[in-house]
C-alpha cells in the first residue's frame, strides 16, 4: 500500500488536523517526531521535505540535480521533469524564500547516500512516529508537504503565493485548509519557525 494506515486509526484528540485523512502536525509533533529519526541523513531529508513543501518525488530527482539549486539566490527552480503529476497546475516552479544557512543543509543532503523509495520512506515516518508516542495514521510523504501548506495559510500568507510555491491552484488549497484549527500557542510556534526560515516576514 502506497500510503499504508496498517490497523492504526484517527487520532480522537486531533481530529481538525486530518485532511483527506494526512495527518498535519504541529510544530511540536514535528520536532519531536525528527528527535525521534535516528540517522542524522534522514533527518535532514525530513527538513527540506518541510521547509520547501516540496513533493518527495521532486527531492528524489533534486538529489540528482544540483543545478536546480541556486545559491546565489538561495532558492530551488524545479523545471517541468521535476515532477510528472498529470493534474499540475504549474510546469515549472519556483521555491523561495528558503532559510540563510539552506545551503548547508542541502549540502549534508548530497553528500549523504540516496533518500529511500517512497514506499520505505512512508513506513520509517510511521515507525518514527511511535518512537516519538504520536499515532502513526495518516502520516505518509504528503505530510510534510500539506503540514507547510496549512502553516503558512495559518500565519496569514496570502494564498496566491502559497499556490506559486506550492504549485496549485486557489481552489484546492481552500478546500483543503479551511477547516484546520491550531490553538493560540500552536499558531504562535509555527510564525516563530516560520520567520527564522524567512518565509513569513
Amino acid at each position: 500500500m502506497k500510503y499504508p494506515k496498517h490497523t492504526y486509526e484517527r487520532d480522537p484528540e486531533v481530529l481538525h488536523l486530518y485532511i483527506k485523512d494526512i495527518r498535519i502536525l504541529a510544530l511540536k509533533e514535528y520536532e519531536a517526531l525528527k528527535t525521534a529519526i535516528p540517522k542524522e541523513a534522514h533527518r535532514t531529508i525530513l527538513d527540506i521535505l518541510l521547509i520547501t513543501g516540496m513533493r518527495y518525488i521532486e527531492v528524489l530527482r533534486l538529489y540528482d540535480h544540483k543545478e536546480w539549486y541556486n545559491e546565489n539566490r538561495n532558492l530551488i527552480h524545479l523545471p517541468e521533469s521535476a515532477q510528472q503529476k498529470q493534474k499540475r497546475r504549474q510546469l515549472e516552479r519556483t521555491i523561495y524564500p528558503l532559510p540563510s544557512m539552506f545551503s548547508y543543509l542541502l549540502r549534508d543532503f548530497w553528500q549523504a547516500n540516496r533518500p529511500p523509495l517512497e514506499t520505505t520512506w512512508n513506513k520509517n515516518l510511521q515507525r518514527w512516529a511511535v518512537a516519538a508516542g504520536i499515532n502513526p495514521y495518516g502520516l505518509s510523504v504528503k505530510t510534510t508537504r500539506k503540514t507547510l501548506e496549512s502553516w503558512m495559510i495559518a500565519s496569514g500568507i496570502i494564498e496566491s503565493a502559497v499556490c506559486l510555491r506550492q504549485g496549485h491552484d486557489n481552489l484546492t488549497s481552500m478546500r483543503h485548509y479551511q477547516g484546520l484549527v491550531f490553538s493560540d500557542d500552536e499558531l504562535r510556534d509555527i510564525k516563530k519557525k516560520l520567520t527564522a526560515w524567512g518565509i513569513v516576514k
